[in-house]
């Protein structure tokens, strides 16, 4: 066993319950402010993209994990990870999802963390009144070009410097998060997805629909979409000359 995983897993669960806890908090924060005084889409994009750019900085050059299980899985595809490394990474990024999730449910009144479904990315009612296969295909297919363009973004760049990579991912997720979060929440990553699900359907009493109902969008997306993502980037963008 590498005797350096054990730490590398610890800073892979700090980042995934930052990114997790502040961006599913913003949508708290949101919805508990008034109106006049809301942070609106474009905060709560801004905020998202901020807190990526911040975490990925400062863990990605010491883990390689990138806090989502969807790129995670992609490094292991491609042979970039071992399947020990990758298994722990991603068990912690969904722990760390969980966690933070915890943490929302202590630091926010039922009275807000109800409404805003504990910041879990879910399909928007007002886009898509109807779930059905339709819908939740619309929904994956979104899903999946976001996370696309993520990971081209982090993997596309050349050069090895953490910062310029934090900042290169944070805008880029904070443009997806302005296009598509009033449609699936431009979730980008299962572990932002579990975590607030997770603490949502524990503690929702007759919903108007499953927590559980669009999983597929925010497993199914962006599991693809870092797939793809990483074939451009490694296979064609980054591919050696000949």
């Amino acid at each position: 066993m590498d005797k350096t995983l054990p730490r590398i897993l610890i800073i892979e669960l700090i980042g995934a319950f930052g990114l997790v806890f502040f961006s599913s908090g913003l949508i708290c924060v949101n919805q508990m402010t008034l109106a006049s005084h809301q942070l609106g889409v474009l905060g709560i994009a801004l905020g998202q993209g901020l807190i990526l750019a911040a975490m990925l900085a400062l863990t990605a050059p010491a883990t390689g994990g990138y806090l989502n299980p969807a790129i995670t899985l992609m490094l292991w595809v491609f042979g970039r990870v071992e399947t020990q490394k990758a298994a722990g990474f991603m068990a912690v990024q969904f722990a760390g999802s969980i966690l933070a999730a915890v943490c929302l449910y202590f630091t926010f009144d039922a009275s807000v963390l109800g409404p805003a479904q504990f910041g879990a990315p879910h399909l928007n009612t007002l886009a898509y009144p109807t779930v059905g296969q339709g819908t939740l295909f619309t929904g994956a297919v979104l899903e999946l070009v976001l996370t696309f363009f993520l990971v081209f973004a982090i993997f596309g760049l050349t050069g090895g410097d953490a910062l310029k990579l934090g900042i290169v991912a944070g805008m880029i997720a904070t443009v997806c998060a302005l296009f598509g979060f009033a449609l699936t929440g431009a979730c980008m990553n299962p572990a932002r997805w579990l975590g607030p699900t997770l603490l949502e359907a524990f503690n929702s009493t007759n919903p108007p629909r499953s927590p559980w109902t669009d999983s597929a969008i925010y497993l199914g997306g962006p599991i693809v979409g870092a797939l793809v993502g990483g074939f451009v980037s490694f296979k064609v963008f980054l591919a050696p000359e000949k």
